[in-house]
């Protein structure tokens, strides 16, 4: 047997996980986490994007009587 402990390979999710644990912390001490800022909405691309309702004008239908 070996007596040294195999080191444990670092998997990309984890790497990712320490990189925005760091990235969090480097935000809450600059106060980003304070309610004083609102992040930028990026759209999905991936969906459509919806469309307001278009309403009908009922001024409009109300003149056209004669």
């Amino acid at each position: 047997m070996n007596a040294m402990a195999k080191k444990k390979q670092i998997t990309k999710k984890e790497l990712d996980a320490i990189e925005r644990a760091a990235k969090r912390k480097e935000q809450k001490e600059a106060g980003a986490m304070d309610g004083r800022f609102s992040p930028k909405v990026v759209p999905n691309k991936k969906r459509k994007a919806k469309s307001k309702p278009k309403r009908k004008d009922s001024d409009l239908d109300n003149d056209l009587t004669i």
